[in-house]
């Protein structure tokens, strides 16, 4: 049975009290705590709109043996989010830069379970020496140094510009985003997660990751992140 996902100790973290039930937005300066949810504008049309919810901020809630995972310092600023419009979960896991709650609208939280942290895939590294790191897990790829990695599964956190049209492209609506480029079926979306790329399944064949793992699995597969074993 996976245990509750449980962040590093925090003053005013979920395994020291319980949220709040109302709205609650950060102070400058401060992360969001896991569970707040604010509400995006996908568009100008009243009612369109994504819900974004916190899942962990790495300096904080991803910290193991007082420090953080390599794999995870292009994150250390940013936050890992999942996003929804309406009932429907459209973006399991993404990095989003901090601006992407400040600017939202603050709405009740809800809770984080283990089984939501879902973290990104992205490549890292050269043709030469890649590796596909999913979270904290690291499985090397052999690209034979001739397979180019996109650009589109390359770390970076996501400004709320970026995020909007992401969420109506994973909606099925590209056709209405305002920059045409985005309209363009060619154009190599910058998901910056190797799981929404077409073809994704190949990515994760090519580095070995077993049929079916999932994340907490490939946590513990590993020993790292929360599977790391305490000091």
């Amino acid at each position: 049975m996976t245990p509750p996902y449980t962040p590093s100790p925090h003053p005013l973290g979920p395994g020291s009290r319980p949220l709040a039930a109302g709205p609650r937005r950060p102070g400058p300066g401060t992360m969001p705590l896991p569970g707040t949810r604010v509400r995006i504008p996908l568009t100008d049309r009243v009612g369109d709109e994504g819900t974004v919810r916190v899942l962990a901020a790495p300096r904080r809630d991803m910290v193991r043996g007082g420090r953080l995972s390599p794999v995870l310092e292009p994150f250390a600023d940013a936050l890992l989010v999942d996003a929804w419009i309406g009932e429907k979960l459209v973006l399991p896991g993404a990095w989003v830069q901090t601006e992407v709650l400040e600017r939202g609208t603050a709405i009740s939280p809800v809770p984080v379970a283990a089984a939501d942290l879902r973290p990104p895939a992205v490549i890292a590294g050269t043709p030469d020496r890649a590796a596909l790191c999913w979270g904290e897990t690291v499985w090397p790829l052999d690209l034979g140094g001739v397979v180019s990695i996109p650009m589109a599964s390359r770390a970076a956190p996501h400004p709320l510009s970026r995020l909007r049209r992401l969420l109506m492209v994973a909606a099925g609506r590209r056709a209405e985003i305002a920059l045409t480029l985005w309209q363009d079926p060619d154009f190599e979306i910058p998901w910056h997660d190797v799981r929404l790329l077409p073809r994704a399944a190949a990515w994760f064949e090519l580095a070995q990751v077993p049929t079916g793992m999932r994340y907490a699995d490939a946590e513990a597969h590993q020993g790292v992140g929360r599977a790391r074993p305490r000091d």
